[in-house]
C-alpha cells in the first residue's frame, strides 16, 4: 500500500517508491525527514538490527520528527497461549489446521521471517535506548501526529508505539542551569577545584559538593565559600558503599537540578571558560549528547605533566564525531580518549533511565571506568564534539582513588571491559 506524500519503501517489489534494505544506512541526510511509518517490519529483523533501524530513524529525522512502529504483540501472542484462545484470523487466513496453542505460539514466533517480536516494554527500551523519546502507544488509525493517523491497513497492528526525535539544541540566547557536580572526599586540592568552578565566566550554575569523607573538613571548607555565594550545596553522603567513590557519583547525579551536568573530581581545576565553550557545543550542533576536551596533566603542585595515550587529542582541530563511531573507537582500542568525568558536559535526561544507574552497562554497575560507561550510554544516543584546547586539568598525585585502591579498580575495569564488549557486540553496536 502506497501513501500519497510519503515516501514509500519496500524490498524486491516493483510497487514501491524506492527499495530499500533497511539493514542497511538510510539514504538521506541528517535532520531532513518529517516522520516515518513502520508496520510490520521491526519484527521481521534481528535485535541488533532493529536497533541500528531505530538510530537510522533517530538520525534522519528532523528534531520533533515522530516515527511510528506497528507491530503484533507479544503480548497477544501470550495471552492467547495462556487462555488457550484461537483467534479467528487462524481461519481467516487458511491456517485452521493448527491442533494447539504449542504449535500456533511457535508459528506466530518463527513463520513469516519473524526473527525479534516485541512487546511494549522492549520496543519502548530500544526506542530509549538510541536517543528517541516515547511519546506513547496509540490504538489503530490513531496519531499524536496528523500526518500519521489512519496508516494501519493490518488488524494485527496491536502494539504501535510512537516515538519523538528530541530537540537538542538550545537557542543562542539560552541560559540553562549547570549542574557543577563535585563528589568529594580529599579535602586536599578540594578547595582549589571549588574555587575553579566560582569561577566561570558562564555564571547560570549550582555547584553541589557530595562528600563521603569521615570528617568535617570538607564541610567547614564549603561554608566559608557559602558565605558570599549562594550557588553552592552542600550533600553530606552517608552511604558510601563498597566501591569507594562510586555511590557519591550516583548522589552527585541525583541531586543535580540543572538541564546540564558538569562533574568536577575534587582534585582536578577547570579553565574559566569551560562550561560556557562546552555549553556552546550544544548551539552549534543539533545532535549532540556529549561536549568533551583534551585535558592537561598536571602534578601535585599544578605543574604541567606529558601527555600520555589517553590525553593526547585525537584530532587537529574542534570535531564533532557520530557518537556511535566515537563509541566504537573507545571500546575497540580501550584508551579513555574522551577523559575523566571532569572533562564532559552532558543533559541529565539523557541518562535518567539508564538502570540501575547512569554509569552500568548491560544492568552492571561498572568500576574502574565509571566514565567510560557513562560515555557509552550517551554515544548511543547522539553525537559527540571534542574541543583541542585543554578546559580541565587532570591532577595526578599519590592520593587518588585509582592509586589507593589500584588493585579493585584494576579488577573492576577488567570486568567492566567484558560486561561492554559482550553487550555492544550482542546489540551490533561493533558492526
Amino acid at each position: 500500500m502506497n501513501f500519497p506524500g510519503f515516501v514509500n519503501i519496500d524490498m524486491g517489489t516493483s510497487g514501491a517508491d524506492v527499495n530499500l534494505d533497511l539493514t542497511q544506512p538510510l539514504p538521506w541526510a541528517d535532520r531532513t525527514v518529517k516522520g516515518i511509518f513502520s508496520e510490520h517490519f521491526i519484527e521481521h529483523v534481528t535485535q541488533a538490527q532493529g536497533l541500528r533501524l531505530l538510530m537510522e530513524c533517530r538520525r534522519v529525522l528532523a528534531p520533533g520528527g515522530i516515527v511510528r512502529m506497528a507491530t503484533p504483540d507479544l503480548a497477544d501472542t501470550v495471552n492467547h497461549y495462556n487462555d488457550n484462545y484461537v483467534h479467528p484470523d487462524w481461519a481467516n487466513y487458511g491456517m485452521a489446521w493448527t491442533e494447539n496453542r504449542c504449535e500456533r505460539m511457535n508459528i506466530a514466533m518463527r513463520w513469516w521471517g519473524h526473527q525479534w517480536v516485541y512487546d511494549e516494554e522492549e520496543l519502548t527500551r530500544v526506542g530509549k535506548l538510541v536517543g528517541l523519546n516515547l511519546k506513547g502507544r496509540f490504538k489503530i488509525g490513531e496519531s499524536s501526529d496528523p500526518m500519521l493517523c489512519n496508516r494501519e491497513y493490518r488488524d494485527s497492528s496491536t502494539l504501535i508505539l510512537e516515538f519523538e526525535k528530541p530537540q537538542r539544541q538550545i537557542a543562542r540566547e539560552a541560559q540553562p542551569l549547570v549542574s557543577v557536580v563535585i563528589p568529594a572526599y580529599n579535602p586536599r586540592y578540594f578547595a582549589q577545584s571549588l574555587e575553579s568552578a566560582l569561577n566561570q565566566t558562564y555564571r547560570n550554575l549550582e555547584i553541589i559538593i557530595c562528600d563521603d569523607s569521615s570528617e568535617d573538613r570538607i564541610l567547614d571548607i564549603v561554608r566559608k565559600y557559602q558565605e558570599t555565594d549562594s550557588r553552592i550545596r552542600y550533600v553530606r553522603n552517608t552511604d558510601r558503599g563498597e566501591i569507594p567513590g562510586r555511590n557519591n557519583h550516583i548522589l552527585c547525579f541525583n541531586e543535580a537540578q540543572g538541564e546540564f551536568i558538569k562533574f568536577l573530581n575534587d582534585d582536578d581545576l577547570l579553565a574559566p571558560d569551560c562550561v560556557r565553550r562546552l555549553l556552546d557545543c550544544f548551539v552549534d550542533n543539533p545532535d549532540l549528547v556529549l561536549a568533551t576536551s583534551k585535558r592537561q596533566r598536571i602534578d601535585a603542585q599544578g605543574n604541567h605533566l606529558d601527555d600520555i595515550p589517553a590525553t593526547r587529542s585525537p584530532f587537529s582541530h574542534d570535531t564533532l564525531i557520530n557518537g556511535l563511531q566515537l563509541g566504537q573507537a573507545l571500546v575497540r582500542s580501550k584508551i579513555n580518549f574522551i577523559g575523566e568525568p571532569t572533562t564532559a558536559l552532558f543533559r541529565k535526561s539523557e541518562l535518567i533511565d539508564v538502570k540501575p544507574d547512569f554509569g552500568s552497562v548491560d544492568k552492571w554497575p561498572v568500576v574502574g571506568m565509571f566514565d567510560i560507561a557513562v560515555w557509552l550510554n550517551l554515544l548511543v544516543r547522539g553525537d559527540a564534539v571534542y574541543i583541542v584546547e585543554p578546559l580541565s586539568y587532570f591532577r595526578i598525585h599519590g592520593e587518588q582513588a585509582q592509586v589507593v585502591y589500584a588493585d579493585q579498580c584494576h579488577d573492576g575495569a577488567r570486568k567492566a571491559w567484558e560486561v561492554i564488549e559482550n553487550a555492544w557486540s550482542r546489540l551490533g553496536f561493533l558492526n
